[in-house]
């Protein structure tokens, strides 16, 4: 090997250096940036020459790339984890809200607001003819009520707000998959011209993690990086191909109000598929502009906690719909002597999804409560009635009460048969809150364990792709080390081709 190729050794080494001290610098400077993965220089020898008689010898190095030190199956795990944690936390805060409004136990909520009442109906079968008696049980009854009614507005309004949050959720999704398919374009951009785009590649994979709180999306990638995306075994991103989610905001008579893409300003649609209220949808558009829905399953991510929140608040709701019919019709039946169970003390609507939001007390005895009928025949002393009412706090009934069960009403002795599977009226709202409260548990003890494993799986993956600073500054002494070196080579090999230009004679 002649002096100048020993020269481009040295130059070659002094390259390389720099390069790697170039990296581990961006490394130091990016230690703390979010979604960050550390960078590494990878080197080859160059291919050696043979010199007869002496054999083969080194040319240098070259710089292969400048990779990102990442561990893809970790981070499809973290993903995959994360979408399970941030299921079971959106639908425990859910459920936790639910549980705020039922208010049990409480030294003012339903369960006592009952208890309150029937020794309001017990004074005044103690006292039938005591004015401030009657007026009593029609103001405790009222106080009942109005519970009850704003129990329902206000799951009413958890159950809007988990819709309009499941909106806003496919809305993010689709700007984080649109975003995704401009970093697939310029990723295939630069890598199909040789170039690594580490910096994209991390943008990608941070908005990977981004959509995994949303739902539970599986990838896969091809030779360039660019990313395809599945859910529910559905394409929603592939090549060319994006196709987006939609949300079922309503459902009125069998047609649907579709939140297209999540918009629920502009993108209100209504369709005359059935579909219920908080179903999440693939959409799908053609090259002519047809849109088409397909009901997507969605098991994990906020979406999914959602889904499955609204659906057991929903059947809160209905539960507590048959609490008052049950509550409204008994008390009925036995204040008018079996003559109705829809009017008489309550009065509940005829619509059985809004019987708690619309209970109310006759309004003829809120007007004046002395109108109140304490017993059967009118007399004075009579308190069959009350007497009858106090008791029903005893009996076992249906949720919602059946018909076979109403008309078992029997007008002589004022009861009804108990049903052997049936709850007393306590214990019917307390199997309400009962029901939240095991669910919210489980919720926040699967939370628990799902953080755990996923804290150990974002070690793992700071393990390998989080910057070391101190590992970081030891390399750069390195690399300086090595600059310095192939420094001093270029140096003495300059000063052997000064002597051999210079030194020698002609």
């Amino acid at each position: 090997m002649s002096l100048f190729g020993a020269l481009n050794v040295g130059n070659t080494g002094m390259s390389a250096n720099q390069i790697a001290m170039q990296t581990s610098g961006n490394n130091i400077a990016n230690a703390n940036t979010d979604g960050y993965s550390r960078q590494q220089v990878g080197t080859a020898e160059q291919p050696t020459i043979y010199q007869p008689g002496v054999g083969s010898l080194g040319t240098g190095v070259d710089v292969t790339g400048v990779n990102r030190v990442v561990d893809d199956f970790v981070r499809t795990q973290v993903r995959d984890d994360n979408s399970k944690y941030q299921y079971y936390q959106e639908k425990s805060d859910k459920l936790g809200q639910l549980q705020d409004i039922l208010n049990e136990p409480s030294d003012n909520g339903i369960v006592k607001q009952l208890s309150t009442l029937t020794t309001a109906w017990n004074t005044l079968a103690n006292d039938p003819e005591l004015g401030t008696a009657k007026s009593s049980v029609v103001q405790d009854a009222g106080s009942f009520a109005d519970s009850v009614k704003e129990m329902a507005g206000n799951i009413s309004d958890l159950s809007d707000n988990i819709t309009s949050t499941l909106a806003k959720n496919a809305l993010d999704f689709n700007s984080d998959v649109k975003q995704l398919q401009t970093l697939n374009q310029q990723i295939y951009n630069l890598s199909s011209v040789g170039q690594t785009p580490n910096d994209l590649l991390d943008q990608r994979d941070a908005t990977l993690k981004n959509l995994s709180d949303i739902a539970d999306v599986s990838t896969s990638f091809d030779s360039y990086g660019r990313v395809s995306i599945n859910l529910g075994n559905q394409t929603i991103l592939n090549g060319d191909t994006r196709n987006t989610l939609s949300v079922v905001t309503a459902n009125t008579g069998g047609t649907a109000t579709i939140a297209k893409d999540g918009d629920t300003v502009d993108g209100q649609q209504q369709v005359s598929d059935n579909y219920p209220t908080n179903t999440i949808l693939l959409t799908q558009t053609d090259t002519d502009g047809n849109t088409s829905y397909s009901q997507l399953t969605v098991d994990n991510g906020t979406m999914g906690g959602l889904e499955t929140a609204a659906g057991e608040v929903s059947q809160r709701m209905q539960e507590l719909n048959d609490f008052a019919a049950t509550i409204a019709k008994t008390v009925n039946m036995v204040y008018t002597n079996g003559q109705s169970s829809t009017s008489g003390f309550f009065e509940i609507g005829s619509n059985t999804d809004s019987y708690a939001s619309q209970m109310t007390v006759n309004s003829a005895l809120t007007a004046d409560p002395d109108k109140l009928t304490v017993g059967t025949s009118g007399a004075s002393g009579d308190n069959s009635i009350a007497t009858a009412i106090v008791n029903l706090s005893n009996v076992k009934f249906d949720y919602p009460i059946t018909d076979d069960q109403l008309n078992s009403y029997d007008k002589t002795t004022m009861t009804f048969a108990s049903s052997a599977s049936g709850k007393t009226y306590s214990d019917a709202f307390n199997n309400i809150v009962t029901k939240n409260a095991i669910s919210k548990q489980q919720a926040d003890n699967l939370s628990a364990a799902q953080n755990s494993v996923l804290n150990q799986l974002n070690n793992q993956d700071q393990t390998v792709s989080g910057v070391s600073v101190n590992e970081e500054i030891t390399n750069v002494i390195a690399y300086q080390r090595g600059f310095e070196a192939n420094a001093r080579v270029i140096s003495v090999i300059s000063d052997m081709l000064d002597t051999l230009i210079n030194k020698t004679g002609v």
